[in-house]
């Protein structure tokens, strides 16, 4: 984890108000290097006088390995990644940034150790270290008195190292951005708690660059502080007064740094941890994050935020366009990427006679005919693993049965509500169980479960029946009529796909849930994307079957 505890100086503190820069006539008096800078394994953080804070992360995962550089600054024009690259007139590597800005005497961790036989170390290495630590902070950068608008950090000051600095020539600019006037940011509070979005809706945004080696960009973020831009959340629960102090949260912007690894996003500040770990921007203040990574290996990364409220404000500066998922035809305005990225309204959808209830009961109602077919409810908890866009499922199109794994009961209702006991109906009554009645044949997940299918999907044509097997109906075909068939599950129970046509009994694999156009939409959606809401599927697929994992 980085280390980001700063020693401030008092009368720095009251200096930094006025300026980003530090004047010639200050002199800091330097503090040991164990207030500048922590040193782990794989991590090095350096402080500089000027406020600026360098993170040094080693990531060493697989075939990944490179150190990830973050400067951190209250000010868009004090980058002194971009400073310390204009003295040296060329780029210079993770170990001469550190060589140059690190305190004399400042032990350097083995990862960012310089070698003596590297020739490529012709600037630096024969310099002092820390030959650049002052200089860097005041070297100046220009381009200051240009008129531009000021959202988040003023458009000149922050674009002044696009060309020939650090950041080299990024494709992609978004300047003076907000969630209320930038497609990249999408609705979240459906993923939140209510406290979260109680005084207004919170915004995430994803931006992803897929497939590439380097990675440089830079972001600036201001958290709005206001009425009408509340980040505080209530600690109490809904309707209740707090009895303990503080009774209320600050929860800002939060910014993460993530590349993609084994099947997960690992955040750059703590890829070792179960949980990643971001930036939180405080209230009314100003952050710019500039960051850099160089791999030998093709992978993906992103820039995600989240937390964002309508007026919060942003500045983008990134290697490539960001893939807007909800890209807006409409508005010219924003700076939207993306182009080939499959639509998300051409996705599957729930079918209108298929209801997803938060219940217990797996419900096929045949006195309710929604475009010739019964009403089907299903219980969501119940399903198997399923891509999800904006909270909604992405709902299978490729199955037309049903397989139930640990059904607790099961019974026949004809239109009045009665039960129907009369043969080739089965049912299991109340003081009794499916497992009770009909053995572990027709319980178990080994076994062959509870079955049933029908004219749906892409059985509509070739299946005129629908078919009940045993312990259902005695028969398998049965004139259903106006009855109402519900199988109550429990704890444990599983809902699984059929489809006769691919497995007559067997269960549909993750990747046989959806038709094959729509499958490959998919896929192609999530390399482009990563978008979070098809991990859980993805992983369950790639689980199932190692060797034919989809992924790019």
């Amino acid at each position: 984890m980085f280390n980001s505890n700063m020693y401030p100086i008092i009368f720095f503190l009251v200096l930094s108000l006025i300026s980003c820069e530090k004047t010639e006539d200050i002199t800091i008096e330097s503090t040991s290097s164990k207030e500048h800078q922590t040193l782990f394994n794989n991590q090095a953080t350096i402080e500089l006088s000027n406020g600026n804070v360098l993170h040094f992360r080693q990531i060493n995962d697989g075939q990944l390995n490179g150190t990830f550089l973050l400067e951190e600054s209250d000010c868009a024009e004090s980058s002194v990644l971009n400073n310390i690259t204009e003295l040296a007139k060329r780029e210079l590597s993770d170990k001469e940034i550190f060589w140059a800005l690190s305190e004399q005497g400042t032990p350097i961790p083995s990862f960012l150790e310089v070698e003596e036989n590297n020739t490529n170390l012709k600037t630096s290495k024969p310099l002092e270290q820390g030959w650049a630590r002052e200089m860097a902070v005041t070297f100046p950068l220009g381009n200051e008195g240009i008129s531009s608008r000021i959202v988040a950090c003023k458009n000149s000051n922050f674009t002044s190292s696009i060309a020939g600095g650090f950041l080299g020539n990024p494709e992609f600019v978004a300047l003076d951005k907000t969630p209320n006037n930038y497609s990249g940011f999408i609705d979240d509070c459906a993923s939140l708690s209510p406290s979260a979005c109680n005084k207004g809706t919170r915004y995430r945004l994803h931006a992803v660059m897929p497939k590439i080696k380097k990675w440089r960009g830079k972001i600036c973020s201001k958290a709005v502080q206001s009425s009408i831009n509340d980040h505080y959340i209530s600690n109490t629960t809904s309707g209740s007064y707090c009895q303990s102090p503080p009774c209320s949260a600050y929860v800002g912007p939060e910014l993460y740094f993530e590349y993609y690894s084994n099947g997960q996003w690992k955040s750059m500040k703590n890829p070792l941890g179960k949980v990643s770990e971001g930036f939180e921007v405080p209230a009314n203040s100003t952050k710019v994050y500039t960051y850099a990574w160089n791999t030998s290996v093709e992978t993906s990364f992103r820039l995600r935020v989240k937390n964002a409220m309508g007026y919060d404000q942003f500045d983008f500066m990134m290697d490539r366009e960001d893939i807007i998922i909800d890209d807006d035809d409409d508005n010219d305005d924003d700076d939207n990427g993306g182009g080939g990225t499959p639509d998300p309204e051409n996705f599957p959808q729930v079918p209108n006679y298929i209801e997803l209830s938060d219940g217990d009961d797996i419900i096929i109602d045949f006195n309710t005919i929604i475009e010739d077919q019964p009403r089907i409810t299903l219980p969501v908890q119940f399903l198997p693993a399923l891509p999800q866009y904006e909270g909604a499922l992405i709902f299978p199109n490729n199955f037309c049965g049903l397989r139930v794994v640990q059904a607790s009961q099961f019974v026949w209702f004809d239109i009045q509500n009665n039960v129907v006991d009369q043969i080739p109906f089965n049912y299991v009554h109340e003081d009794s169980s499916v497992v009770e009645l009909f053995g572990n044949e027709y319980y178990l997940e080994d076994g062959i479960g509870i079955r049933l299918t029908g004219a749906i999907g892409p059985c509509e044509e070739a299946n005129e029946n629908w078919m009940f097997p045993f312990p259902l109906t005695t028969t398998e075909t049965v004139e259903y009529g106006s009855k109402k068939l519900v199988i109550d599950l429990e704890s444990g129970s599983k809902i699984e796909f059929l489809n006769y046509a691919i497995h007559p009994a067997e269960p549909l694999e993750y990747d046989e849930l959806f038709e094959e156009h729509d499958f490959d939409e998919l896929i192609e959606f999530f390399n482009e994307t990563f978008y979070e809401g098809f991990e859980p599927w993805i992983n369950a697929m790639c689980e199932q079957n190692p060797g034919d994992c989809p992924l790019d």
